[in-house]
């Protein structure tokens, strides 16, 4: 960063001097005090005018007023007085007007004066845009290197899945890509790490929980006793499953099989499938037909978790919506449940966070589904919304992008 300070803050403050230099020395040479050539022009037509003609003072016959003066008015030069006693006509100017001076009658005459308009002269805006010009050109030089850089920069660190391509080394942003590398290897080898532990401990616990499970209808325990203990067991075993799972699908994003799908098909078969678990009966509001280009498997996966929820935690009703607008696809799962506070409904949506802290049998689960959820549509470029609806309960709101095929 030091470096890339030091390399803008000289590079500025050096461009700064040569366009003001540079801009400066235009300036005085466009602006010059020197004769303009039209002046000199207009000044041969006056002698020849005065010579032609003998003209009094206040005279209007000739195209510039004329003013006697003093002879000794003017302090001339040598050459100027030789001059003006050929009879020519010797222009005077400033920045804004022109006088002509000439010898007629034994006096000095001033013609004049005469009004110089800036059209002749380039304006001094267009010096500021110039430097400004040059300034805005000098700066994108500099910066299209970094802003290319740092766009390049951008895709590596995206493409998570593919070594980084180092950038080169007399590149100003060097150094920071070079740390950024080192933090998503560092970043990777935790991640990895946390994903092998899973795996293993999930693994692990297959074994014990079997023999267990095996013991315990071997044993000489009352059938309720039993009964609990194995239900326990079970518990657990779900856990482990749903630990696997998690963690297969947080390990990378996998092949999907897109493919063209009725969505209005998807979600019949899927209601007709939960039917028989406990729990509310699933009303649903779907189109005849609605076909969209999604992995069918992974997002009725997703679809069964929130309608497993919806079927646990309602009262009596469930309702699912399907509908398609401005292009997008809107599915909605509303249940008459106790519904979910807004304080606690970005919590839900992370791996292992229940809002039931009594973790009672009867609304099982493990604060995996949601997770699994929100991964799902996410390599569907979807986003799931935690609202209440009309009744008083959860509404789980999924929009899902236009996509084309794949």
């Amino acid at each position: 960063m030091p470096r890339l300070f030091l390399h803008f803050y000289l590079f500025i403050s050096l461009v700064l001097l040569g366009i003001g230099w540079t801009v400066e020395r235009l300036w005085q040479q466009v602006h010059a005090e020197q004769v303009p050539a039209w002046v000199l022009v207009l000044a041969g037509q006056l002698s020849q005018q005065l010579r032609q003609q003998q003209l009094e003072p206040g005279s209007h016959d000739l195209m510039l007023p004329v003013t006697a003066l003093p002879e000794g008015s003017i302090l001339w030069s040598d050459d100027e007085l030789q001059q003006l006693q050929h009879g020519e006509v010797i222009p005077l100017f400033t920045k804004d007007q022109a006088f002509f001076y000439a010898m007629q009658q034994q006096q000095l005459w001033q013609l004049g004066p005469l009004d110089l308009t800036e059209d002749s002269q380039v304006p001094g805006y267009w010096f500021s845009l110039l430097f400004l010009g040059l300034l805005a050109v000098a700066v994108w030089l500099w910066l299209w290197p970094v802003a290319r850089d740092l766009q390049r920069l951008k895709l590596q660190l995206q493409q998570s899945q593919a070594p980084a391509e180092a950038l080169p080394v007399r590149s100003f942003i060097a150094p920071i890509a070079q740390s950024f590398q080192q933090m998503r290897l560092q970043i990777e080898r935790l991640v990895g790490l946390q994903r092998e532990m899973t795996q293993a401990v999930s693994h692990e616990l297959r074994t014990p929980l079997a023999r267990l499970s095996f013991a315990l209808e071997l044993s000489a325990l009352s059938d309720s006793d039993k009964e609990l203990m194995l239900n326990d067991v079970k518990e657990l075993e779900l856990l482990v499953d749903e630990m696997l799972d998690y963690a297969r699908l947080e390990s990378a994003q996998p092949a999907l099989d897109w493919q063209q799908v009725d969505l209005t098909e998807l979600l019949q078969n899927l209601c007709e499938k939960l039917s028989p678990l406990p729990g509310a009966a699933i009303e649903t509001r779907l189109p005849t037909q609605m076909l969209w280009w999604c992995d069918a498997h992974y997002l009725e996966r997703a679809l069964q978790n929130l309608l497993v929820n919806a079927k646990r935690y309602a009262r009596s009703r469930v309702v699912l919506t399907l509908q398609l607008k401005d292009r997008e696809c809107l599915l909605w799962i509303d249940d008459d449940g106790p519904g979910i506070p807004p304080e606690q409904r970005a919590e839900i949506l992370k791996p292992f966070v229940r809002l039931d802290p009594s973790r009672q049998k009867g609304f099982g689960g493990f604060g995996l589904g949601l997770a699994i959820v929100c991964r799902v549509l996410e390599w569907h470029q979807g986003q799931l919304d935690v609202q209440t609806n009309s009744w008083g309960g959860a509404r789980f709101q999924i929009r899902l992008q236009h996509n084309h095929s794949r």
